[in-house]
């Protein structure tokens, strides 16, 4: 039988005592936290949980060609997002039942495929930061079914964006850029950090990368009072945003137009013929065509074939259009061939080397060399493009009409044995005048991913061969007995070497000379303007909403070519005779069909055709006009079209036409070439 020990009694209420104060204890502990430490963070939760900041995105300024045509604008788009964390999971799949359901919701409301609306949501181009665009413009009655039944739409948001619009369509993609979601490294970097959200979309390529700054504005917004319902009771601040402001470009709308059209009808139609040099078809795989305005560099119309639609990208790009565009069977739309393509130049580089001779002192302006029909070095023989014709003597203006090789090969090997007995102190010339001329170098387009190209010199040898110089040991042992061995056993032990034969193939812009067509025009525009290499520049200036002017974009000097009269007469002289005397290079693609009125319009230039084994020629043409008073530049690079007066020449030729105004673009007869000069 239990007894009642009261002790024990005693005990347990001594326990429970302590118990009950511990818990009071802690109880005022919290409390004493919550109203005391922790007050003002909690004052400032409830008030946050009250007030909801809306952000008012700013209008994007427009990009305007020089007379104020539009080229991109702006418009709202009524749009149907959705966050795809909340519909799937890792592998594209939906997260559960629920998930499914609306994705098969949403199909049967927009009308597209369920695949395709999952494609979109887990494209790589946007990021997680924001719900993903599935469907942009849609009807009025599609955002009202959303809203109105959100709860059947979890994780679906109707919203209004601001989208570009490109009023002309497809035309100067390249020089425009397009739009792109900020990454989650860009928000970590200058200068967006700290000024730009994430979802935000900011510039890509093109203008709008450039001058985003400019372009972008400031955005607005609101602080809404809300009650627990959501409900909007009051604003309690409203910050209307800023726009931004307006480029004003130096492009020529009708020009640029006419310019794209030219060259990818020149390109397309020239597929047809067959290079005459060799009887292969031309591919014709694609081609830039770019004018300048001779006397400040400015931009007048810039053409990349093939080329790509902006307004793929309008809300962001889907992942097909993107393989596509970044595709290397389409011959990657999206490259700006006139400034990230870089190739041998041909003999539109002889301008360059012949200016080379002249300062380095191994020939004058009236000097003669014979024009052979080939020149030998070392056992090796080095032939003129007029094989088998003995030209006979000719100065540098009679060297660039004909465009006589062996000239140049001469100077060539006499100026590299005069550098190689300099030793350590040699001083080369042909990188030196380059540079003046603007290659070697980037030259500040207000275009992004300029590429700089390569002028070789004996320390641009040694360092390729040091980064190359396994490789070819490599492939001397593992290839067969042969050609191909021999010529890698050579690099292994002495690729470094600046030969004489490297400095000859680099005197006809051929070798590992590497020029983009931006660089040829501008070289080019310098000789025409008597000598100033400036900067080529697109963007004119910016402009506010009301037209006041923000800032201008002044024409800057890079730098002089450094030539003296006799010798800048030389080349110009030359290079008009090229297009104008009966043996000019030119001559035919500017007489043939209905012949270009070079007696009142006369015109210099240069045909090149760049060989680079085994793929067929690459043609070019530089020309400028009227050639007694410049007022435009323009050059043409064909990749695979055969030779320069056969295929770059006309269509030169008719964006020439166009310019002055001899033909319209769309109703002339393409004038094309035949029989290669050069």
């Amino acid at each position: 039988m239990a007894t009642n020990d009261p002790t024990n009694n005693a005990l347990r209420l001594t326990v429970l005592t302590v118990v009950i104060i511990g818990l009071f204890l802690a109880l005022f502990s919290r409390l004493w936290f919550l109203q005391i430490l922790a007050g003002d963070r909690y004052s400032l939760a409830a008030e946050e949980n009250r007030v909801r900041t809306v952000v008012t995105e700013a209008p994007r300024g427009r990009i305007l060609d020089a007379g104020g045509a539009e080229l991109v604008g702006n418009r709202p788009a009524l749009t149907i997002s959705a966050d795809r964390q909340q519909l799937l999971d890792g592998n594209g799949d939906p997260i559960d039942e629920d998930a499914a359901r609306v994705l098969e919701r949403l199909s049967q409301l927009l009308r597209l495929d369920q695949d395709e609306i999952v494609e979109r949501l887990i494209s790589r181009r946007y990021s997680t930061f924001r719900p993903i665009p599935i469907a942009i413009d849609v009807a009025p009655e599609i955002v009202y079914a959303v809203r109105e039944q959100q709860e059947l739409f979890p994780g679906v948001v109707a919203e209004t964006l601001p989208v570009r619009t490109y009023a002309q369509g497809q035309m100067a993609a390249h020089l425009v850029g397009y739009l792109g979601e900020i990454s989650e490294t860009e928000l970590e970097e200058e200068p967006f950090v700290g000024e730009y959200r994430p979802g935000e979309f900011i510039g890509r390529g093109g203008l709008e990368q450039v001058y985003e700054a400019d372009l972008r504005g400031d955005a607005g917004d609101r602080r809404l009072e809300v009650n627990r319902s959501n409900r909007v009771v009051g604003v309690l601040q409203d910050r209307d945003p800023v726009p931004g402001g307006d480029l004003v470009t130096s492009l020529d709308l009708d020009l640029q137009q006419a310019t794209e059209q030219i060259l990818a009808e020149g390109i397309i139609s020239s597929r047809q013929n067959t290079h005459t040099g060799s009887g292969r078809n031309l591919p014709s795989t694609g081609g830039s065509a770019v004018v300048l305005d001779p006397r400040d560099g400015s931009v007048l119309a810039m053409a990349s074939f093939p080329s790509f639609d902006p307004r793929e990208f309008v809300g962001g790009v889907s992942q097909r259009y993107w393989d596509e565009v970044t595709s290397r069977e389409n011959e990657f739309p999206l490259l700006n061939r006139v400034i990230q393509s870089a190739h041998p130049p041909g003999s539109v580089f002889k301008t360059v080397t012949g200016a080379t001779f002249m300062e380095a002192g191994r020939i004058g302006p009236q000097g003669t060399i014979n024009c052979s029909p080939a020149y030998e070095v070392g056992g090796i023989t080095f032939r003129n493009w007029n094989r088998g014709v003995d030209e006979g003597p000719m100065n540098l203006s009679t060297a660039l009409m004909r465009s006589c090789d062996t000239y140049f090969y001469e100077l060539a090997y006499d100026q590299w044995r005069v550098e190689q007995n300099q030793g350590d102190d040699v001083q080369e010339m042909l990188p030196i005048v380059a540079e003046r001329f603007g290659f070697g170098r980037t030259l500040g387009i207000d275009l992004p991913s300029e590429r700089a190209g390569v002028i070789p010199s004996r320390a641009w040898r040694q360092e390729y061969w040091l980064n190359a110089r396994e490789t070819y040991c490599r492939l001397a042992e593992e290839l067969p007995p042969g050609y191909g061995r021999d010529v890698n056993a050579d690099l292994c032990v002495s690729g470094g070497n600046w030969r004489g034969g490297d400095a000859i193939n680099s005197a006809i812009g051929q070798g590992d000379v590497q020029t983009t067509p931006l660089q040829i025009a501008a070289s080019y525009a310098a000789i025409a303007n008597g000598g100033t290499l400036y900067q080529p520049q697109i963007g004119e200036r910016v402009v506010g909403p009301d037209g006041t002017t923000l800032r201008e974009i002044e024409p800057t000097v890079l730098d002089e070519l450094g030539l003296d009269a006799a010798e800048l007469g030389a080349l110009q002289d030359g290079l008009r005779r090229v297009v104008m005397a009966d043996r000019g290079t030119a001559l035919g693609a500017f007489t043939r069909g209905t012949p270009f009125p070079l007696d009142r319009i006369p015109v210099a230039g240069k045909t090149g055709t760049a060989e680079l084994k085994p793929l067929v020629p690459f043609a070019w043409f530089a020309a400028y006009a009227p050639a007694d008073d410049p007022e435009m530049v323009v050059v043409v690079n064909v990749e695979q079209g055969g030779g320069g007066s056969q295929t770059a020449a006309p269509i030169a030729r008719n964006i020439m036409e166009h310019y002055f105004g001899i033909t319209d673009a769309e109703d002339a007869e393409f004038i094309e070439g035949d029989r290669i000069l050069d």
